[in-house]
C-alpha cells in the first residue's frame, strides 16, 4: 500500500476515532443523567411505599361500601353533607397519590430499560473505538515501513532533489489548473469583511508553532522553500488565515493531505501535510475557522504544516502577510 492510500486510510480512521470519542462522552453524560433520575425516582418511590400501602389496603377493605357506611352511620343531614365533602376531598387526594405512585413506577421501569440500552450502546462504541485504534496503529507501522523503503531509494542527493523537483512540478500543474477554474468565479469579500490584500501584515497564523524552514531558505541544491514549514503537534488545529473558498481538498504527492483556499483577487493559501482535512472542495470558510488537523502525511518524519501564500500565481513571503503571534 503506497503513502497516498495509507494517508487516506489513516485520515478516515482518525476521523472515526474522534467521532467515537465524542459519541462515547455524550453517551457517558446521558447515562450519568439517567442514573441520577433513576436514583431520585427510586428514593421517591421508597418514601411513598408506606403511605401507598395504607391507601391501597383501606381502599381494598372498604371497596364500594364506604359511601353506604357513611350514610348508615350518620343521622344529621348537615353533618352528613360535611362528611361527604371531606370524604370526596380525601378520596381525590388518595387517588392522586396512587396515580402519582403508579406513574413513578412506570417511569422508573422505562428509565431502567433506557439505562440498560445506553450501557449496551456505550460498550459497543468502546469496542469499535478499540478496533479503530488498533487499525490506526497498524496503518502507522505500515506507513513507517513505506517511508523506510522510500528513503532507501533516495539515498543520493541527486535522487532527493529530483523527487522534490517532480513534486513541486505536480503542485504547479495543480495550481495552474485551479487558477484557470477560479478565474471564471470572481470572489469578493463577504459583506462587512475585509479583502485579503487589505489584511497584509495582519493575517492570523494558521497555527501556533516554530518556523522550521522560512521562505527563500535553501531546501536542496538550487531548490528553495517557497513557503513556511511550521512545527506542529499531531492533530493540532489548522485554521484559515482569511475568508475563502476551498478549491482543492485531497492528497497530493509530496504534500500529503492538502487544502487550498481561494481568497479572490488572485490570492490563494496552501496548507499541506495534514493528518485530516475537515473541509471539502466547494466549501466556504471564514477567517480563523479550523479547516484541517496537522500531521505528517506526504512523507514527513514528524508533524508539521507547510504553509504557502500565492499572489497572482507566484509564491509570496508569509512573513510580510501574517501578523505578530
Amino acid at each position: 500500500m503506497n503513502l497516498k492510500k495509507l494517508s487516506l486510510k489513516r485520515q478516515k480512521l482518525g476521523r472515526s476515532i474522534r467521532q467515537l470519542n465524542t459519541k462515547i462522552n455524550s453517551r457517558r453524560n446521558k447515562l450519568y443523567s439517567l442514573e441520577i433520575q433513576q436514583r431520585d425516582l427510586e428514593k421517591n418511590i421508597k418514601n411513598q411505599n408506606a403511605a401507598i400501602s395504607e391507601h391501597l389496603a383501606a381502599a381494598y377493605k372498604l371497596g364500594d361500601q364506604e359511601p353506604i357506611k357513611l350514610l348508615l352511620n350518620q343521622e344529621d343531614p348537615q353533618q352528613l353533607s360535611r362528611l361527604f365533602k371531606y370524604y370526596s376531598y380525601f378520596l381525590e387526594a388518595r387517588n392522586k397519590k396512587i396515580e402519582t405512585y403508579i406513574a413513578d413506577v412506570e417511569k422508573l421501569s422505562a428509565l431502567m430499560t433506557e439505562v440498560t440500552q445506553q450501557k449496551l450502546l456505550l460498550d459497543s462504541a468502546k469496542k469499535e473505538l478499540v478496533q479503530d485504534q488498533e487499525q490506526f496503529l497498524l496503518i502507522g507501522k505500515r506507513r513507517s515501513k513505506a517511508l523506510e523503503k522510500l528513503n532507501v531509494s533516495l539515498q543520493s542527493d541527486t535522487a532527493k532533489l529530483n523527487k522534490l523537483i517532480a513534486e513541486r512540478a505536480e503542485l504547479e500543474e495543480l495550481l495552474n489548473t485551479v487558477e484557470v477554474a477560479v478565474s471564471d468565479m470572481p470572489l469578493t469579500a463577504p459583506p462587512g469583511q475585509q479583502t485579503f490584500v487589505s489584511q497584509k501584515g495582519l493575517l492570523q497564523w494558521p497555527l501556533k508553532g516554530r518556523v522550521a524552514h522560512s521562505y527563500g531558505s535553501q531546501r536542496s541544491g538550487s531548490l528553495r522553500w517557497e513557503g513556511w514549514m511550521i512545527g506542529a503537534k499531531s492533530g493540532q488545529s489548522v485554521n484559515a488565515v482569511h475568508d475563502g473558498h476551498v478549491i482543492f481538498s485531497n492528497y497530493l504527492r509530496g504534500f500529503g493531505l492538502l487544502i487550498i483556499l481561494n481568497h479572490g483577487d488572485g490570492y490563494m493559501t496552501l496548507y499541506a501535510h495534514n493528518e485530516e482535512l475537515l473541509k471539502d472542495t466547494g466549501d466556504w470558510v471564514l477567517s480563523n475557522e479550523t479547516i484541517a488537523r496537522a500531521g505528517d502525511s506526504g512523507g514527513l518524519d514528524k508533524p508539521a504544516l507547510y504553509f504557502e501564500i500565492r499572489k497572482q500565481g507566484q509564491p509570496a513571503d508569509p512573513k510580510i502577510w501574517l501578523g505578530k503571534r
